[in-house]
């Protein structure tokens, strides 16, 4: 028997801070289903000594990450020194293909400069089984 839920969100909250503070992604696996509180393509999922979620910080200087919660709801900010070169950030996630069995979903992170998009990254591609 195995227990879920909780633990998850955090990492899902946490993952999508990072994704919009234009932090690399160094570690991420999806759910094995998508969760009820974020689209496909947008969760990380963490299973203590077997799965994780890792990031780095890939800017210049430290950054400070808070983290509270308030009438079940979890919000993370990540706060950093100001850069020469800022970006405004876009996430999306698309589903590409869906069956009977699966889902599948990529998620992208867009940069803009100046309204003009500068690059887009794809992050992931996830697999979900189908209830």
């Amino acid at each position: 028997m195995a227990f879920g839920g909780g633990i998850c969100q955090i990492s899902t909250t946490l993952y999508n801070a990072v994704l919009f503070a234009n932090l690399e992604i160094v570690e991420l696996y999806n759910h094995q289903f998508v969760p009820s509180y974020v689209t496909a393509g947008r969760d990380a999922t963490v299973v203590y000594g077997v799965k994780d979620f890792k990031f780095q910080n890939s800017r210049n200087y430290a950054i400070k990450i808070t983290c509270s919660v308030s009438n079940g709801i979890a919000q993370f900010q990540i706060w950093g020194v100001r850069e020469e070169t800022e970006y405004e950030v876009e996430v999306s996630a698309n589903i590409t293909s869906r069956t009977s069995s699966y889902i599948k979903a990529s998620t992208y992170r867009t940069l803009k400069l100046n309204g003009q998009t500068v690059n887009t990254e794809k992050i992931a591609n996830s697999t979900y089984k189908v209830h």
